[in-house]
């Protein structure tokens, strides 16, 4: 099985979440700049919200992406106000053709006053069950 993990993170917040699901499935987390290689069983993409939305950056880096070669896109993310990535996220995705997992992780992040400490150990050891629940359930 081929599994990916790709994020974008500004504060590095989504970065620390990325890692520890890399970590879980034995793998390195890269940010969206390194393309996929070949055909992808999972691919974890992780974001942060910022003023509301995900980045553009984010956005075009999802319109490359070939849903014939992604089973599955499982989303993860971090914000510091807002609840979830997950839909905003997933519409973008779906309008790309790709498959999205109805599963989803997500925590707070820091951000200025914000959630201080945020994502803790507690937030990644939630990360790699997480990870490992999507990987057990195939």
């Amino acid at each position: 099985m081929n599994v990916e993990v790709r994020y974008y993170s500004k504060s590095g917040n989504t970065k620390k979440i990325a890692n520890a699901i890399a970590k879980q499935v034995g793998i390195s987390a890269k940010s969206i700049h390194e393309p996929l290689q070949g055909e992808v069983d999972i691919l974890f993409l992780g974001t942060g919200i910022y003023a509301f939305d995900i980045d553009p950056e984010l956005k075009e880096y999802i319109s490359t992406l070939n849903p014939t070669s992604i089973k599955m896109v499982v989303v993860f993310s971090t914000a510091a106000i807002v609840k979830s990535a997950y839909e905003k996220t997933k519409k973008y995705l779906q309008a790309q053709g790709l498959n999205v997992s109805e599963k989803e992780y997500h925590c707070p992040g820091h951000y200025m006053i914000l959630r201080t400490g945020r994502p803790n150990s507690d937030d990644i050891k939630k990360a790699e069950q997480f990870a490992k629940s999507i990987i057990n359930s195939l």
